[in-house]
């Protein structure tokens, strides 16, 4: 009777041991009922801290949470130390918005997938949901840019031909600015590469 209530326990152990991706949407409390419940029970509970500048800080997440937050920067998510934890506990990635949004994370989700670690997603809202506020329809966006910050010798302009792309197919252009990047400084590039 005892070997089969621990034969059972163990499996059920072995079964949850997870890595979850989890997008708090727009600010820390969009996080969905879903995603704050599987954060409470994770044994570990990371904030992703390099994708965006959050809008609000670690200790909102864990006030929320009621967990302890380490901040994760792209060294220790490209490191994936992250993945070898879920092999051994629970551990939960919180990240801004939606979290399948920034290359690094599906990268990530591949990588656990190939290690043989469940991986499970939590969507949420981003800044493509919310682009709908400007009143333009969200089918008629062509392909999404980037604009990295210019510095002395690092200007690309790559961002111009996307632009220019999405004006022959007579659709939106987004552009997502660098962290730190002002939007005046982002305007003024703009005009310089599109010169």
């Amino acid at each position: 009777m005892i070997l089969g209530f621990i034969k059972i326990n163990k499996s059920a152990n072995l079964r949850n041991k997870m890595l979850y991706i989890i997008g708090l949407g727009l600010s820390h409390e969009s996080i969905s009922k879903n995603g704050l419940e599987i954060a409470k029970r994770c044994k570990k509970v990371y904030l992703e801290s390099y994708t965006v500048r959050l809008p609000y800080s670690p200790g909102a997440i864990e006030e929320l949470t009621g967990k302890k937050i380490f901040l994760a920067d792209r060294e220790f998510i490209e490191s994936l130390e992250i993945i070898d934890e879920a092999v051994r506990t629970d551990i939960a990635l919180l990240v801004y918005g939606s979290p399948l949004t920034a290359t690094t994370h599906i990268t990530l989700l591949q990588e656990a997938k190939k290690s043989k670690v469940k991986v499970k997603v939590i969507y949420n809202a981003s800044v493509f949901d919310a682009v709908a506020e400007t009143g333009l329809q969200l089918y008629k966006f062509g392909k999404i840019a980037s604009m990295p910050r210019w510095q002395k010798n690092f200007t690309p302009d790559s961002f111009i031909e996307t632009i220019q792309h999405n004006l022959s197919m007579k659709a939106h252009s987004l552009i997502l600015i660098d962290i730190g990047l002002k939007i005046q400084e982002a305007i003024k590039q703009l005009e310089e590469a599109s010169e």
